[in-house]
């Protein structure tokens, strides 16, 4: 049983899910970050506070907040470093120092977001077992990708980063959704096409707030072989619970029937 408390800000987060482990590097740059508490899978305790009844999921006071954005966002604007009198704003440093920065980092947050996390969900999902591997949803995914990343590539010849010329929001979120395919399908014919979407990855990834959470960043060699589809024992017993269901409406229908 998940305790819920009532004073400090709370994330509850889901082990091995790309959005909590990027909400929680943001927590690693906040001088007061939020409890984490880490599980192995959806609590339907708190999804009954969840408002989109959906993971992750952050409590602040009697407030609850869902969506990877809006939850960093809060935790960012909200977090300030009052000790010894000195206030370190991170809103400057993570959010843009006005407001066209600010709309810069929204804009690649966005299509972060948009363009690039779908198909490394598919891509992941695939490869870990998670769906039955299909080849050629494999290959077009494969494909999308590079394309994106050449999109980024090019923005990423202007700068260091992908808005200026220090880390942001929008350098977490690509290093964080990107993490798991560089190691696994970015081989080396796929990495000489991005080169500078690798040098910003690699400075990225090797930052001790990153691999202490991410673990280490390896070229990829050879591209990960699919792991076998296993079906969820969860979804496996709802199904059961619909057809117990339906079973049961069924039987209900014969007896008004049969009177």
């Amino acid at each position: 049983m998940v305790t819920v408390e009532t004073t400090k800000d709370i994330l509850f987060a889901l082990e091995g899910c790309t959005l909590c482990k990027f909400i929680e590097l943001v927590t690693k740059f906040l001088p007061l970050p939020p409890k984490i508490i880490k599980l192995q899978k959806p609590s339907k305790e708190i999804l009954e506070y969840s408002p989109t009844k959906t993971f992750p999921v952050l409590k602040s006071g009697d407030e609850f907040f869902t969506g990877a954005l809006p939850i960093v966002k809060y935790l960012i604007k909200t977090s300030k470093d009052e000790s010894d009198g000195v206030i370190l704003d991170v809103r400057k440093i993570l959010l843009g120092r006005n407001l066209k920065e600010e709309a810069k980092i929204d804009t690649w947050t966005n299509f972060i977001f948009s363009s690039l996390l779908p198909i490394t969900t598919e891509i992941e999902a695939q490869l870990y077992g998670k769906k039955k591997f299909n080849s050629l949803i494999f290959d077009d995914a494969l494909k999308d990708l590079m394309e994106v990343l050449e999109t980024v590539n090019e923005q990423l010849s202007l700068s260091t980063f992908l808005t200026s010329n220090n880390i942001q929001l929008s350098d977490l979120l690509l290093v964080s959704v990107l993490f798991r395919c560089y190691n696994d399908v970015l081989t080396q014919d796929k990495v000489n096409k991005i080169p500078n979407v690798i040098r910003m990855f690699k400075f990225v990834s090797h930052m001790k707030n990153v691999t202490d959470l991410f673990g280490e960043a390896t070229p990829c060699k050879k591209q990960k072989t699919p792991e076998p589809f296993v079906e969820q024992k969860e979804e496996k017993e709802n199904e059961g619970e619909k057809e117990g269901d339906k079973k049961g409406k069924k039987d209900k229908k014969k007896k008004k029937e049969n009177k």
